[in-house]
């Protein structure tokens, strides 16, 4: 008995379908001139013209923001923007003294000391490096009165010599600015006294009479129940 087996159409028994057209191609492929494209080659650099991709990887990616993109919503990155050339007051902290440097300046302490001087440098901490320093004694002039003519000058003020190189904390800072070199020889509203004893002492008995104010004040505020402010004491 025997059977009649149907060949597949387009090749031997047991073959693909497409077989006979993969070796159409092949021939087709091998009659070229080498050098020469075939019709539907590939061009080496250009993107890929196969069927399903439809150029997808040559395409430009999307941009990937967008509520539905993880990270999307926050929306793009700004923009870095580095600043060409700042002014000194566009600094914060001991940044600001760059601009002071190889400057005379007068300094104002906590302790209510005043020195002036040339900045010469600084640190992180705003320590204070001056040269050719002077300490500055100002106290309340007697003779200016409420009542007195104006042109009389409420300050008497007299500067010492300070040998060597000064050093300054930070932290004791409470004003440094620069000097006017125009009128620091005649500052307003102060008269340079001759006698460094005679403005010490009327400093120092001015000093000792707010100390005794605000210690009166300060009890005053804590017995109606008020932490009494910076520099007042009870004792």
């Amino acid at each position: 008995m025997s059977y009649n087996q149907r060949q597949p159409h387009g090749g031997p028994a047991g073959a693909p379908p497409n077989m006979a057209q993969d070796f159409n191609t092949m021939l087709q492929r091998s009659i070229h001139e080498p050098g020469q494209l075939e019709p539907g080659a590939e061009v080496p650099g250009r993107p890929s013209s196969s069927i399903g991709y439809g150029g997808v990887y040559s395409a430009t990616p999307p941009p990937q923001h967008g509520p539905n993109v993880l990270g999307g919503a926050r929306g793009p990155p700004p923009q870095q923007i580095l600043p060409v050339d700042l002014p000194p007051q566009a600094f914060l902290t001991s940044a600001m003294l760059l601009d002071m440097v190889d400057k005379k300046v007068d300094v104002l302490l906590r302790d209510e000391k005043e020195y002036i001087g040339i900045l010469r440098s600084y640190d992180q901490f705003a320590n204070l490096v001056l040269t050719e320093c002077y300490e500055r004694i100002a106290a309340r002039n007697p003779d200016a009165t409420p009542t007195s003519d104006p042109t009389v000058p409420r300050w008497l003020i007299h500067d010492v010599k300070l040998p060597g190189v000064m050093t300054i904390r930070g932290e004791n800072v409470t004003i440094c600015a620069t000097v006017d070199l125009d009128r620091e020889d005649a500052p307003r509203g102060a008269k340079f006294a001759d006698e460094e004893d005679q403005v010490r002492a009327l400093a120092a008995s001015q000093k000792a009479e707010r100390r005794v104010a605000d210690s009166r004040k300060a009890k005053a505020l804590k017995a109606s129940g008020i932490e009494p402010g910076f520099g007042m004491q009870t004792a």
